[in-house]
């Protein structure tokens, strides 16, 4: 069985708790994930059943879409609500002229500090393990990627709060984002409420929750409405499963997906969908081959 499943994962549950309930689910079949979500956010998590699971790097490569609401007034060690106050003030004397032009300078290549509480390892060791053990990891900044952000509600001055929709790539931290916007309003700020909204062309609004009884399949050539894909005859076919490069100008027909994969070409037959890399001008040599079922 090779397969995607879309999962709306809610609050309070661990990623790999969510994969656990599909692996049960599926009678014990193979279940990898394609990027985990904190226990304190929501929203969509891509599975990836059977071989389904070599596509994993693919996409994690995706662009994805999160809605934040961040509460102005406090800065938390976590970064988001459930972490401790590490400082705090008057969210009513918030600098959000700052915060908005800020907001248009999030754009494109960004060096990002991540939470001392995250997954990121420190020679080998997670930070939150050195977080939680007492100790101050030092969080390199690295590069990330905001597409954009729109602003879903303007900040309130009733409660101190903003609403974001935030289009970025891998690797970015949401909470990170929101600390440093309050360190720019002046006053701290943290995530209140966090849902990631899609992944690529997958949405939360298609997803299954954890609960159900019956989870939908999704084919694994979905996986294609993502990138330019060329759709490749038996001939081509029988070549590109045994190792064999293919000439691009006999493929049958070229979709032109959203987003682009470096390097690289998504790849259709009738039974598989692959990935290669290109070998020359005209030649493309296989890389992953995964049956369709």
């Amino acid at each position: 069985m090779n397969a995607l499943v879309l999962v709306n994962k809610p609050v309070g549950m661990r990623s790999t708790q969510c994969v656990a309930v599909l692996r049960r689910a599926l009678g014990g079949e193979k279940v990898g994930h394609s990027g985990t979500l904190d226990s304190t956010a929501s929203g969509l998590l891509v599975l990836l059943v059977g071989q389904a699971a070599r596509f994993s790097e693919f996409v994690m490569s995706l662009p994805k879409v999160y809605r934040v609401v961040i509460q102005f007034g406090a800065e938390t060690d976590t970064c988001d609500y459930a972490g401790e106050v590490v400082s705090s003030g008057d969210y009513a004397r918030a600098d959000i002229e700052a915060v908005n032009d800020a907001l248009f300078m999030f754009s494109g290549w960004r060096l990002q500090s991540p939470p001392p509480v995250s997954a990121v390892k420190i020679e080998g060791v997670p930070a939150w393990k050195l977080a939680r053990s007492g100790k101050n990891p030092v969080m390199k900044s690295r590069p990330v990627f905001f597409r954009r952000i729109d602003v879903v509600s303007p900040f309130s001055v009733d409660d101190g709060t903003m609403t974001l929709d935030v289009f970025c790539g891998r690797g970015t931290y949401i909470r990170s984002l929101a600390r440093d916007l309050g360190k720019i309003a002046g006053c701290g700020a943290h995530v209140k409420s966090l849902e990631r909204v899609s992944v690529g062309t997958f949405n939360v609004d298609n997803a299954d929750t954890p609960d159900t009884e019956h989870f939908r399949l999704h084919a694994v050539d979905e996986l294609c409405a993502n990138f330019t894909t060329i759709h490749v005859d038996a001939q081509d076919s029988r070549s590109f499963t045994n190792g064999m490069s293919i000439l691009l100008k006999r493929s049958l027909r070229v979709s032109r997906g959203p987003f682009f994969v470096r390097d690289a070409l998504c790849v259709e037959g009738d039974d598989f969908v692959g990935f290669g890399t290109y070998a020359g001008w005209d030649y493309i040599r296989p890389t992953l081959i995964v049956p369709k079922r």
